[in-house]
């Protein structure tokens, strides 16, 4: 993987971390935090690697995805108390605390949003133009 600085994607980055922020601090709504703040943090993590690197864009959110669902999978199995940082709120912050399998469909749905925004436009084969 190649270095490079996307200033597009950093400004990305900024923008959905400041809106994962907003949500951490104000909205008590655990609906919106669960949800929504799930389906974001898929699209923080694939900005922040493109704002820093030449990466394959369907492999990255491919890749994103499955960091995802296996952080998800470790709090089924209660790692950050098994690893003794269960009480560190830095490291319950990243690892999560409580599985839910509604987090694993809101990873799906983000990695699907990054996936339609990314490859919209794109049009493998244009279409023959017919004269009449």
């Amino acid at each position: 993987m190649k270095f490079r600085f996307s200033k597009k994607y950093f400004l990305f980055f900024l923008t959905v971390l400041i809106v994962e922020t907003f949500i951490a601090l104000f909205i008590k709504s655990q609906t919106i935090r669960g949800t929504v703040g799930d389906l974001l943090v898929v699209v923080l993590i694939y900005c922040f690697i493109q704002a820093f690197f030449a990466a394959d864009k369907a492999k990255t959110i491919i890749v994103v995805g499955v960091l995802a669902v296996l952080v998800e999978f470790t709090q089924a199995f209660h790692l950050a108390e098994k690893l003794g940082v269960g009480d560190n709120p830095f490291f319950t912050a990243i690892l999560g605390t409580t599985f839910d399998v509604n987090d694993l469909w809101a990873y799906v749905a983000g990695c699907a949003m990054v996936y339609i925004l990314e490859f919209s436009n794109e049009n493998p084969r244009p279409r023959k133009r017919k004269l009449f």
